[in-house]
């Protein structure tokens, strides 16, 4: 026990001791006893009354009024007060030094409750969200935003941020963004991308109305080209040339034709339609049709450990499939091996391509699927690849909630997995084991 909680008690006690022998000198000393508590508790009250106004932030106790024990206790709530009055004064020039920074940035930053509520937001969340400080403030945010991306991304922020049309600019766009802020709060930040959007739209129409416009001068000089291959006339010394530029208009025509549907892919909704695909049949005619295509190519070989189906794009599937595919294919030695497995359960589905071709440097990988970008330009080109096929896995798989993740060992081999959301899966009666070779 504390020496001066034991020096009061030692106190009270004598003080009662004194009460009960005055009583017993004098007389009744159940009076005296109760003359004595009476004086205790008024002392107490009166030492109660100077805490409470030090605690109600009255002014400080003078060190006369009292003393001993409770003259500690008022001393060290005394400082406490002090203290929190000065940790407010530098919370409220923090505050304020972040709000006179905030107000200065050009995106907007809005502060939200764990009920979504407006707590607080800068100057430029005004003219981007069209807000009002008068009004708004207490609000629900999806009350004064309704667009259904927002909501739902309100709901499940994730990381990325997301881009809906301006609730105040006409043909204007934003990007918010949700951040985890102090407890039980989130601040949205909000961009202006409409420059972003404007560009990209720009880009998107460039290279459908090229890709467009470039398709039938080609056709027209494959078809004189083929008509000059096929002339038992020409010259043996323009055979080459002739064949060379047929081969070099066949690349240029599967460049736009995956231009085209990039771009397609880029431009369509969010999510892919729930079409039925029945990937077995898809994979085990894609497998067929490789096998069959060429004396030489790797072994390849199709297992399927699962006999569901998946909700989406057919053509869109296909195109994710057979993109892979090639690309095992046409990266792998005829001495090596493509191997193509389907597999899903509960948690989601699964397509994995796995080869034993040349391989991708570990550097390389998160860049691969970007549009004509190459590990290795001159074997790419020389094996006739546009650099798009893996672009458009990307973009198709993220329209079907997919997504692709790769793992390489340069001169070993390479593994490309498709995982496909659960609630794009159909399963028609259990698991099946078959193998195509």
């Amino acid at each position: 026990m504390p020496r001066r909680w034991a020096k009061q008690i030692a106190l009270l006690a004598a003080w009662i001791a004194a009460a009960a022998l005055l009583g017993l000198w004098f007389g009744a000393p159940a009076w005296w006893l109760s003359a004595a508590l009476a004086l205790y508790v008024a002392h107490t009250l009166r030492h109660l009354y100077l805490l409470d106004r030090v605690l109600e932030g009255g002014k400080h106790v003078p060190p006369f009024a009292t003393r001993g024990l409770w003259a500690e206790i008022l001393a060290r709530v005394d400082t406490l007060r002090t203290k929190s009055r000065n940790r407010k004064k530098k919370f409220h020039r923090v505050l304020k030094e972040i709000r006179e920074s905030t107000g200065a940035l050009r995106d907007g930053g809005v502060i939200l409750n764990a009920d979504n509520e407006i707590v607080w937001f800068n100057p430029a969340a005004t003219w981007l969200l069209g807000l009002d400080p008068r009004t708004d403030i207490g609000r629900r945010i999806d009350n004064l935003i309704r667009y259904p991306e927002f909501v739902r991304y309100l709901a499940e922020p994730g990381g990325e941020s997301i881009t809906i049309p301006s609730p105040k600019v006409e043909s204007g766009w934003i990007a918010v963004q949700l951040i985890p802020y102090g407890r039980n709060q989130r601040i949205a930040i909000v961009r202006n991308a409409t420059r972003e959007i404007t560009l990209e739209r720009t880009r998107r129409d460039f290279v459908a109305n090229a890709s467009h416009e470039l398709r039938s001068p080609l056709t027209v000089i494959s078809g004189y080209l083929d008509t000059l291959a096929d002339d038992d006339d020409l010259p043996e010394s323009w055979q080459v040339p002739i064949t060379e530029m047929l081969r070099q208009a066949d690349r240029m025509t599967q460049i736009l034709r995956d231009l085209m549907e990039l771009v397609r892919l880029e431009s369509a909704e969010s999510n892919a339609g729930h079409d039925f695909v029945d990937v077995c049949a898809m994979l085990d005619r894609m497998v067929r049709e490789f096998d069959s295509a060429s004396a030489e190519h790797p072994t390849l070989s199709l297992s399927f450990e699962t006999d569901a189906a998946l909700l989406g794009n057919e053509s869109e599937l296909h195109s994710i499939f057979f993109n892979l595919l090639h690309n095992a294919v046409r990266f792998t030695p005829a001495s090596g091996s493509v191997e193509v497995v389907w597999r899903a359960d509960g948690q989601g589905g699964e397509l994995k391509v796995t080869d034993t071709g040349i391989g991708i440097p570990e550097e390389e990988i998160p860049r691969i699927t970007e549009r004509f970008y190459r590990v290795d330009p001159g074997r790419s080109r020389a094996k006739g690849g546009t650099g798009l096929g893996l672009a458009i896995v990307k973009h198709a798989l993220q329209r079907h909630n997919g997504t692709l993740e790769i793992s390489s060992v340069e001169g070993e081999g390479s593994a490309f997995r498709c995982l496909f959301a659960p609630q794009r899966l159909v399963f028609r009666g259990g698991r099946a084991e078959a193998a195509v070779s």
